[in-house]
């Protein structure tokens, strides 16, 4: 059981720095090519914050513990909200971005809606995951048309000084493929070593997900928006939040499923609880989050009671 614990917190070490590097290689090569700075934000950085909770949901359905992939992906959005947003706005209340709240959220509520409805007869198919993949194509799609309109309304020149920009490439390559196998092998490590911890102790498996390796693979979330509301740069904490629950619902739950071998299950206490506290948190944090733009101290007091008592229920 040691030795299990062990490898659990070594994956997950290994989850958080894949997850860093792979954020900054990807970040910077997408500078270097120009492409808008907005899109980079909403993109590669909260899409990259979610890689941990990608690769142990890919790895969980290749290993066939579907329910797992799910639980993972439900915990890390309740998370993310409840606890994330709750902290960060503790620490200096956050303003909200017209675009975020006019666009962004409401997709994210949508997304939410979509997913319960896909899962209500307790499982998510092939083709179930194939129209959340294909959903996520339409909003990155959608956000890349938004980003060059942008970019054309900011041109700034070209720097003459690039006899640099094909070694500064290579090495966020590196930086990048670097990240993407520190993910695959901390998550198969920390997968691997959580179910088996799991029935050497008689616990649940979805239990597991929904708690420990959930709030684990939100760390790069908990990092990247505690730093961006330290540092000021609070538009960057939601939008990290938002980007990446969309992600989870769409990009993780929708790759997962189409490389599963069979329906990922979903069990009748993420129907009956789970995907419920998930919606209330981003139907909660919707409102908060319009009233003035901002998400003021006390609010995000509320989102943080929230979890601490959604933990204990789970827990119970």
């Amino acid at each position: 059981m040691t030795i299990n614990i062990i490898y659990i917190v070594l994956g997950l070490s290994l989850l958080v720095f894949g997850a860093d590097r792979l954020v900054v290689g990807a970040s910077k090569l997408a500078a270097s090519f120009n492409v808008p700075s907005l899109l980079i934000g909403l993109t590669i950085v909260s899409f990259g914050t979610s890689a941990p909770e990608l690769a142990v949901s890919v790895q969980s359905a290749v290993a066939g513990q579907g329910s797992l992939a799910v639980a993972n992906v439900l915990g890390s959005n309740t998370f993310n909200i409840l606890f994330i947003l709750g902290i960060s706005a503790l620490i200096a209340p956050l303003v909200v971005s017209q675009t975020l709240v006019k666009r962004d959220i409401p997709m994210l509520v949508i997304a939410c809606f979509i997913v319960a409805a896909l899962v209500w007869d307790g499982e998510l198919g092939r083709f179930d995951a194939g129209l959340l993949s294909l959903l996520l194509l339409l909003y990155v799609v959608y956000l890349f048309v938004q980003g060059r309109a942008l970019s054309h309304k900011n041109d700034e020149p070209a720097s003459s000084q690039q006899p640099n920009r094909w070694r500064e490439r290579a090495v966020n390559t590196v930086q990048f493929i670097l990240g993407l196998g520190l993910l695959i092998f901390g998550a198969q490590l920390m997968v691997d070593n959580a179910v088996q911890l799991a029935r050497t102790l008689a616990v649940d498996e979805v239990m597991i997900g929904l708690t420990i390796i959930a709030i684990g693979t939100s760390l790069p979330e908990v990092v990247t928006s505690v730093t961006a509301s330290i540092k000021g740069h609070v538009d960057i904490a939601v939008g990290n939040v938002i980007g990446s629950n969309l992600f989870n619902l769409l990009g993780v739950l929708g790759v997962a499923g189409l490389i599963s071998n069979s329906p990922l299950e979903v069990t009748n206490r993420m129907l009956s609880a789970d995907i419920s506290v998930m919606i209330v948190a981003t139907l909660l944090c919707t409102p908060l989050l319009i009233s003035g733009l901002k998400l003021s101290r006390r609010e995000g007091g509320i989102l943080f009671m929230g979890y601490v008592a959604y933990f204990i229920y789970t827990l119970s």
